[in-house]
């Protein structure tokens, strides 16, 4: 597996993961949106078939980032691929000091890694997530310093 830069070229295939691990999840265009914007850029873990097996897509406004979205197949999870392309990605941005990120609040095993990793608790946003079934959840918001 190695890690590439993402375009517009692979929204489809991100929507489509996007699909596979959120109740909401962001259309091709909402990714080609993104990805056409000066500020957003995204990277992919693919396999030697070049398969995505996971994504993430920051907003980058130095000096903070913001981490938008992480989707990691579901035959490739738990495998710390997660893991790898938040730190080798995190590393790219020197000139950044600090990383945010929204995560669900009942979504344990997300912040279980953003904390391993060094993320901390920097708020709540209250009512932040509509879920499909139409009741609404909390977002956990968390900071990593990058210095």
């Amino acid at each position: 597996m190695s890690l590439v830069a993402l375009t517009s070229h692979h929204a489809q295939a991100m929507a489509a993961l996007h699909k596979a691990s959120f109740d909401s999840p962001w259309d091709e265009d909402t990714f080609k949106t993104f990805l056409n914007l000066p500020t957003y850029c995204s990277f992919g873990w693919v396999d030697e078939d070049l398969e995505i097996a996971g994504f993430l897509l920051f907003n980058v406004i130095s000096p903070e980032i913001e981490l938008c979205t992480i989707c990691i197949l579901p035959n490739f999870r738990r495998q710390g691929i997660a893991r790898k392309l938040l730190q080798q990605t995190v590393k790219k941005f020197s000139d950044c000091e600090v990383c945010f990120l929204e995560v669900a609040e009942n979504n344990t095993g997300a912040i279980a890694l953003y904390s391993n990793i060094g993320f901390t608790n920097a708020g709540v946003r209250k009512n932040y997530y509509k879920r499909s079934d139409g009741r609404y959840e909390n977002a956990v918001l968390m900071r990593l310093s990058l210095d």
